[in-house]
């Protein structure tokens, strides 16, 4: 809806025929969820698993880890993220073509291609403009997870159990 407006997004659904599933989960799905994956990817696996396994032992800090982290999001989650991004876009025009028509990532791919070179999928605006947008925050998740959370924790998790008492809740025998 945000993409088309309302109505040309019902005129468009209407004539992809899409199942119930796949109007739920809207046209372009498929772009959007790689680009999603790929990010969460960066933040939640491949950050913390590259700084444990190949950062020097003893230049691991929590400053290093905040670096590490951004350094990792900007230059390789975002890279290639922007790609998927592009490619939802142009995913999202495809299928709008003519009134509405399936989406067919191979043709959209060989269109971008063929029209635009690689500029279809990655450039250097698109990418200033996406680690801008994104990577101060979804490059520092790890830092933030393993410096900034586990500061509230215990009070946090006291209240929880304090709250499941006055309830009744808490651990029960079986």
């Amino acid at each position: 809806q945000r993409f088309y407006g309302i109505d040309k997004l019902a005129a468009v659904e209407a004539k992809l025929g899409a199942n119930p599933v796949a109007r739920a989960l809207g046209p372009g799905f498929a772009a959007n969820a790689s680009r999603n994956f790929i990010m969460a990817s960066s933040s939640f696996v491949v950050t913390p698993v590259l700084y444990q396994r190949l950062y020097p032992q003893e230049k691991k800090d929590a400053q290093s880890l905040f670096w590490f982290g951004l350094g990792v999001n900007i230059f390789a989650g975002n890279a290639i993220a922007i790609t998927q991004q592009a490619l939802w876009g142009r995913a999202l025009d495809y299928a709008a073509a003519g009134g509405g028509r399936p989406i067919s990532y191979a043709a959209v791919v060989r269109e971008g291609l063929a029209a635009e070179g690689s500029a279809a999928f990655i450039t250097p605006t698109k990418w200033v403009a996406r680690v801008l947008m994104n990577a101060p925050v979804q490059g520092t998740l790890p830092w933030f997870y393993n410096e900034v959370l586990p500061l509230g924790e215990g009070r946090v998790l006291g209240a929880a159990r304090q709250i499941s008492a006055a309830l009744g809740g808490g651990p029960r025998a079986v």
